[in-house]
């Protein structure tokens, strides 16, 4: 087992950090008030779960072992503020299980013909012009908008109904085995996507991209068929399509990753950007895209990437649902 206790001392040392930069921020820029008194009290004791993270980086991996409890305890605290620490906190604790290594399955490829490629293309253009070309021609907004979900659908489902039965039929055989490994790499992806987004976020003013404004305004306006459509639907529909029907078409797992990443992407952003600096959370999306590519290519299983997927489109929508 490799030591990872350089893992707490890097989470304390970006909280420490975060802390000081965010006092600077109230105490210098804002006017004091009790709300800032209260914000002020919190970072202390963000602080003090740092000092205890720092503390226990000293420990021996074997009392570490014995005694997890002040580590998940300050996990837990910085996950919800600023993140990083938190996950961080929470990888390492990945590492102290004594419990061997579960392989994923191992699962054989099916032999690729022409009619793979062809259903491939197939979905992938099928998706493209429905949503992205199909809206601009008066005709199409005629049509309901369930129907075009629901055509959709069905279209994933026939075309690739063999890959995810079979996807789904080992996924349940082996879910014990496949939830750590989803836990984990949406703990890492989850990570990823704040680093990327903290840059993208100043530049905007903290304004949030066009494509999140227009789903939060669809929560305000029709809540649960939004909750449906961002956290059963979406999931389904884009893994099929950005993840497993690209997939078909690449055998190098780097180039895979960036083509299917970069493409989920840019068709999140590329009809609803409203500036240049909108348009760079096409990176946010894609890191997104780029993690889940990653974690399908690693399981071979894409209900391990929609699993993720879920997870976090259920915790997004929940945020939002809360805060409008």
């Amino acid at each position: 087992m490799k030591d990872k206790r350089f893992l707490l001392k890097i989470a304390s040392i970006l909280e420490v950090i975060y802390v000081l930069v965010m006092a600077c921020y109230y105490l210098f820029f804002n006017k004091f008030s009790d709300e800032v008194l209260a914000y002020l009290f919190m970072l202390i004791i963000g602080l003090f779960f740092a000092f205890i993270l720092f503390k226990e980086s000293k420990r021996s991996i074997d009392e570490l072992k014995q005694n997890k409890a002040k580590v998940v305890i300050s996990s837990i605290w910085l996950f919800f503020e600023p993140i990083i620490p938190g996950v961080l906190g929470f990888i390492f604790l990945s590492t102290l299980s004594d419990k061997k290594k579960t392989n994923l399955p191992d699962i054989k490829e099916d032999k690729k013909g022409v009619l793979t490629y062809v259903k491939a293309i197939i979905l992938i253009a099928a998706f493209i012009i429905i949503m992205f070309v199909l809206p601009n021609f008066s005709f199409f907004s005629k049509i309901p908008t369930y129907l075009i979900y629901v055509f959709i659908f069905l279209l994933v489902l026939i075309l690739n109904f063999k890959e995810l039965k079979k996807d789904f039929i080992i996924f349940v055989k082996n879910f014990k085995t496949y939830l750590p490994f989803i836990i984990k790499r949406y703990l890492i992806m989850l990570g990823v996507m704040v680093i990327v987004a903290v840059p993208i976020l100043y530049l905007n003013n903290g304004v949030t991209s066009s494509n999140q404004t227009l789903i939060n305004d669809m929560f305000v306006k029709i809540p649960f068929f939004t909750f449906l459509l961002s956290v059963i639907y979406a999931p389904i529909i884009e893994e099929s399509i950005f993840r497993l029907s690209i997939k078909k078409f690449f055998n190098n797992k780097i180039v895979y990753v960036l083509v299917s990443g970069f493409l989920f992407g840019t068709l999140h952003m590329i009809d609803k950007f409203t500036s240049f600096y909108d348009l760079l959370y096409i990176f946010q999306y894609s890191a997104l895209g780029i993690c889940l590519a990653t974690a399908y290519y690693d399981s071979k299983n894409i209900f391990v990437s929609m699993s993720m997927h879920f997870i976090q489109n259920f915790l997004a929508a929940v945020l939002v649902l809360l805060v409008y």
